[in-house]
């Protein structure tokens, strides 16, 4: 089961020759780069809907503690979704915990 896991998770990645790798890495002129100012500095609270901010978050750890084994995150957000065995579970998890998160930033018990 976890040999098949990780073969099927190397399908997604695409792998280039080396050389052809290193005439196209990530150039950065440091010389001439002038970093952006912050409109603010130091520690300030930001307000966010927890469905604004989902889509940034890394679920993974979230339903691995739930015993929900697939593919996720991904490109094709959200695969394990789609997934035959898991993927209506995963998906009444996922939405229970945006209606909880919701229900706790309206009641004022949790901020994001």
């Amino acid at each position: 089961m976890l040999r098949k896991e990780y073969y099927e998770s190397l399908k997604e990645k695409k792998y280039v020759p080396l050389e052809k790798a290193r005439k196209l890495k990530f150039k950065i002129d440091w010389k001439n780069y002038k970093p952006v100012k912050p409109k603010q500095l130091g520690i300030f609270q930001v307000s966010y809907f927890i469905k604004e901010i989902c889509e940034y978050i890394d679920w993974t750890y979230f339903f691995v503690v739930w015993g929900i084994r697939g593919k996720y995150p991904n490109r094709n957000f959200p695969k394990i979704f789609n997934d035959p065995t898991v993927g209506v579970e995963a998906k009444k998890l996922f939405d229970d915990v945006l209606y909880c998160s919701f229900i706790m930033l309206l009641l004022g018990s949790m901020h994001a």
